[in-house]
């Protein structure tokens, strides 16, 4: 077994032996080729236990009883939170706890409010997914020759997918590649999935010149970075609201390079996000879009901050149509097909790399 392999088999251990012994002891029967591509374990109260890998769903065997009951959900989750789910109640709050070794465990249940209509915790769980962080060294080596902007800079780059494509596991080996080729890299890591920290020590490898910050709210641990660090580049995870645009923004200005993730299918999701003014603007210049076809991580498409494809033909362009937003500017619409005969004889433009 390599290196990695051995990595990988610790860090998944970590998680099971965080379960009732008789789903863990199940859990560590699989044969390698499925418990190497485990993604998640879900569990549903009147249910049985689910496993996703390799793509598909399996339905675990268990002898005794086969359905998870309203007792045995309660006894996982306190296992999972180490029987104090008051440490864990920012956490909680958000609906997800993250385990050592960067797994996120999302919870439902009822959610209890306070006089706002903010939620400050969920009680009777009824739904626990463990999806497991993985590392895979060397998924975003085809990426990075698309990042530089030929003065030694990191172009700054959005990372753009539906939840379960790879976003954070292609983030985490981007992070490693820039750092270990020489640029200093600070990581805002709110959820500590990541670095996947745990005891001062990180799960992952991020490279020799990179320096995290965990358990931090992306706009304020943005700030701390640039303030203490001196970061050549910042990274982050699953950004997206006005307060991270703001933190990104800041960043940006003070020449330091971003590299993020963020939910959404296309690039018209990202337009219309808080981050798209960015986008507009070209201070967001690359566009990495990700599937999980044929699996998680690959890379479906990239494109400049005009939405023009930098790995398609020319006559597999899709090109944005700019509309009168109503206030005398443009917003991007949907997108229209360049015919074949159009592009014959044409240079392709603004795909610089």
């Amino acid at each position: 077994m390599n290196e990695i392999s051995e990595k990988s088999s610790r860090s998944l251990e970590n998680m099971i032996r965080r379960l009732p012994d008789d789903i863990a002891r199940t859990l560590r029967m699989m044969p390698e080729s499925m418990s190497g591509s485990l993604e998640e374990i879900r569990f549903r109260t009147g249910r049985p236990v689910m496993v996703y890998a390799g793509g598909k769903e399996y339905e675990m065997y268990r002898r005794d009883h086969q359905n998870v009951s309203a007792e045995e959900m309660d006894k996982i989750f306190n296992l999972l939170v180490h029987h104090s789910a008051y440490s864990y109640q920012e956490d909680i709050r958000s609906g997800f706890v993250t385990l050592d070794g960067g797994h996120r465990v999302g919870i439902c249940g009822r959610a209890v409010t306070d006089g706002n209509g903010r939620v400050v915790n969920i009680r009777s769980i009824t739904s626990i997914n463990i999806r497991r962080g993985r590392e895979v060294i060397g998924i975003s080596d085809g990426i990075v020759p698309y990042l530089g902007d030929g003065r030694r800079a990191v172009r700054n780059t959005l990372l753009v997918s539906p939840p379960k494509c790879g976003k954070t596991t292609v983030l985490r080996d981007l992070i490693r590649n820039l750092s270990n080729m020489g640029y200093k890299v600070g990581v805002c890591d709110e959820r500590c999935e990541i670095a996947g920290s745990c005891g001062g020590t990180y799960g992952f490898d991020l490279g020799m010149r990179t320096d995290v910050i965990d358990s931090c709210p992306k706009d304020t641990g943005i700030l701390m970075l640039l303030r203490s660090m001196s970061p050549d580049v910042v990274a982050v995870d699953e950004i997206g609201t006005e307060s991270d645009a703001a933190a990104v923004e800041r960043a940006c200005v003070s020449g330091v390079s971003v590299v993020a993730a963020m939910h959404g299918s296309c690039f018209e999701d990202v337009i219309r996000s808080p981050i798209g003014r960015f986008v507009r603007k070209g201070i967001i210049s690359r566009l990495i879009f990700l599937t999980d076809r044929p699996s998680p991580g690959t890379v479906q498409d990239i494109r400049n901050a005009s939405g023009m494809s930098l790995i398609r033909p020319p006559e597999m362009d899709w090109h944005a149509q700019e509309q009168d937003d109503g206030n005398g500017g443009a917003e991007y619409g949907e997108y229209e097909r360049v015919p074949p005969e159009k592009n014959r004889g044409k240079k392709s433009q603004g795909a610089g790399r």
